[in-house]
């Protein structure tokens, strides 16, 4: 049994071990759960599973993690985000009209999300150990977490066929260059394919490596890998649509035969089908989708009358607008940024308004929708450098340990981490509590494979 001495087994260890694997089997299943509740039910989840696991630590006197170099990679990476939060305070928030107007407090929001990190450096080491010391505990999470994501493709579907999900939630807003997009059980909140690009493909490395055996129990396996990358589509998140595209590219060419029920080919021309399909028949997906490059070129043709450059080609999307206060915010402070969560206040200053950007008036946005360029315009070139360094120093000893045991989840994980980190395409806020999460999670089952007791 899982976190308690074998040596003597006795009843009372027994009872205290089993209630232990039962509490984290809950607080792990429960993650997908409070990612759809909200951010005070995510917080609360991580926060749990981390006191817990600094809890058995304690009892059980285990904090070899505390050792581990990454361990140190991550401590400094959250020392430096606070530090830099407390020191580009006064220098760019005093003074500026829209902090005065607002009453608003970059500096104390700042300073509270760098200091709340924490909980996803101790979340990383809680991972580690919790999975790797019980194979029935990981797969007794990963069946739950399938559960859990398949009633959420079904329920994408639904949403596309009927115009509003199983709970009767719809997201109203629409225009003719933003046509319906997908909610499910996410109310307003237009992240259900990120959630299953977070989720499904951890869960398809799951299904089939334990259905390896079962005939039937591969089909289910085939099915749910493959709704997976049609209903990201079917979300209308483009971004997250190209992400799961390289992810499932990759697995089918890296995967042998063996490990599918059919052969591949018609796997992938079963993902085309069930992406063409919907893409013919309604017009919601057609706009979403194909339209919109279509938009792009019509657009563009009117500037060929001015000096043709790749800025003019794309500022009259909204995202490019992010992208160029951002970067404008890089090059103002270049060293250190502007500090953790202030991105969402320092857009609004009007040196920032580009007339070449047709969407500048739209620039400012919670974060600026690009993990590099909010990583360089809120930390700076040295922050920049301290997290990419800690990321892919982990990222590249994972995929070395993955070419030893081509367990698909870690591959899944890998390329999670890997696709999170595309330049250009639009992604959600690295220190964010929905997509921080969904982004450590996947991170943490990388990491936790380097250490990963064999089979």
């Amino acid at each position: 049994m899982i976190l308690i001495n074998t040596n003597k087994i006795s009843f009372k260890n027994y009872k205290k071990a089993y209630l232990n694997e039962k509490l984290i089997i809950f607080l792990f299943s429960f993650l997908p759960i409070s990612l759809i509740l909200g951010n005070s039910a995510i917080n609360s989840n991580i926060l749990v599973i981390d006191i817990f696991f600094l809890f058995i630590c304690y009892r059980q006197k285990e904090w070899s993690w505390i050792k581990n170099k990454y361990f140190y990679f991550f401590i400094f990476i959250w020392i430096y985000l606070i530090l830099n939060s407390i020191i580009s305070a006064n220098s760019i928030t005093s003074g500026f009209d829209f902090i005065e107007q607002h009453k608003v407090y970059p500096q104390k929001e700042s300073t509270i999300r760098s200091i709340g990190f924490i909980r996803f450096v101790i979340f990383l080491f809680a991972v580690q150990y919790f999975f790797n010391n019980s194979k029935k505990v990981f797969n007794k999470i990963f069946l739950y977490w399938t559960i859990i994501v398949f009633i959420v493709l079904i329920d994408i579907i639904f949403e596309r066929i009927f115009g509003f999900n199983t709970l009767g939630f719809n997201y109203i807003w629409q225009t003719e260059s933003s046509p319906h997009r997908i909610v499910s059980f996410f109310k307003d909140e237009l992240v259900v394919g990120g959630f299953v690009l977070g989720f499904s493909f951890l869960i398809s490395g799951f299904l089939f490596k334990s259905t390896k055996n079962d005939p039937k129990k591969k089909i289910f396996s085939i099915i749910f890998f493959c709704l997976s990358i049609i209903c990201i589509y079917l979300s209308g998140e483009r971004s997250n649509f190209i992400k799961a595209l390289i992810i499932t590219s990759i697995i089918l060419l890296l995967i042998n035969d063996a490990q599918f029920y059919i052969k591949k080919k018609y796997i992938f021309l079963f993902i085309i089908i069930g992406i063409a399909l919907p893409t013919l028949i309604s017009k919601d997906i057609y706009n979403r989708q194909i339209g919109f490059f279509k938009r792009i070129q019509l657009d563009n043709e009117g500037i060929h009358k001015f000096p043709y450059t790749y800025y003019k080609k794309f500022s009259h999307l909204k995202h490019f607008a992010h992208y160029d206060v951002a970067w404008q915010i890089f090059k103002d402070y270049p060293i250190f940024g502007i500090g953790n969560s202030k991105f969402r206040y320092i857009c609004h200053d009007n040196k920032y308004f580009n007339t070449a950007v047709i969407q500048s008036f739209q620039r400012c946005s919670n974060h600026p929708h690009q993990v590099h360029l909010e990583i360089l315009s809120e930390q700076g070139i040295l922050g920049y450098l301290i997290i990419i360094f800690a990321i892919f120093h982990v990222l590249l000893n994972s995929l070395r340990i993955y070419q030893k045991t081509g367990d698909v989840t870690h591959l899944s994980s890998i390329l999670f981490v890997f696709t999170f980190f595309i330049p250009l395409l639009p992604t959600g806020s690295f220190f964010s509590t929905f997509n921080g999460t969904i982004f450590w999670l996947n991170f943490s089952i990388l990491h936790a494979f380097i250490n990963k007791p064999n089979d």
